[in-house]
């Protein structure tokens, strides 16, 4: 019987590349720095915490911590993307069916993203994603991003504060390699429906081609 289902936010259940990565490119321009340049050193880094993906492009630079502090540009790329949201980022088609289908059939949704809390609470406000969600783990939660397993942990835990729940009664839905993989090491199997193709090949016990197939799941999997 499923108990819960744990979401990715991101390429998910919202499309939000194209708002951070202007967010970003205004963030590093700020500093002097070439986003776009820095994206062709590094390659995509679907999934991860936006710390790493910001120090890893700026190093890929050359540039060091005392030039463009990382906190510095988190803060001032916080405030573009919040600026560029409201025509930047859009609800994926059949993302709020998804995720109401899951307290339909009696299960309780979570956001477990790599996302801060703050971006994820822009998402749920702004789209009315609040009473169908019981918690959220974002990426300040835990101390190592995906594909580390600790984010999914920490929601498994989590929700053992709301019911009990075994994790082969549990779900994660993801869109990228680095997701499937923390899940799949924290023990919870995996529903793959990717936007883009995979960084990796990576194993799932489900795959969708769209969200709209997700409420048929959710009732298979509860049993009704």
């Amino acid at each position: 019987m499923l108990s819960a289902v744990f979401f990715d936010l991101d390429e998910t259940l919202i499309d939000a590349d194209g708002c951070h990565r202007e967010a970003s490119r205004r963030a590093f321009a700020a500093f002097g720095m070439d986003w776009d340049a820095a994206l062709m050193r590094t390659g995509p880094f679907f999934g991860r915490r936006m710390r790493e993906i910001l120090e890893a492009r700026r190093d890929a630079l050359g540039v060091d911590e005392s030039t463009a502090p990382v906190d510095a540009l988190l803060a001032l790329r916080w405030e573009h993307y919040v600026d560029l949201f409201p025509a930047g980022v859009c609800l994926l088609p059949g993302a709020s069916e998804a995720v109401a289908s899951v307290s339909d059939h009696g299960a309780m949704a979570a956001i477990v993203s790599s996302s801060e809390r703050a971006t994820v609470a822009l998402t749920m406000e702004h789209y009315g994603l609040s009473r169908l969600v019981s918690f959220v783990v974002g990426g300040d939660d835990v101390t190592r991003g995906k594909p580390d397993p600790e984010c999914y942990e920490v929601a498994y835990h989590r929700l053992q504060s709301f019911r009990l729940a075994a994790k082969h009664d549990c779900l994660v839905v993801e869109d990228s390699s680095v997701g499937v993989t923390a899940a799949r090491s924290a023990g919870i199997p995996v529903c793959l429906s990717p936007r883009y193709p995979l960084a990796e090949p990576v194993k799932s016990e489900y795959a969708l081609t769209s969200l709209a197939e997700f409420p048929a799941l959710v009732a298979r999997l509860s049993g009704r």
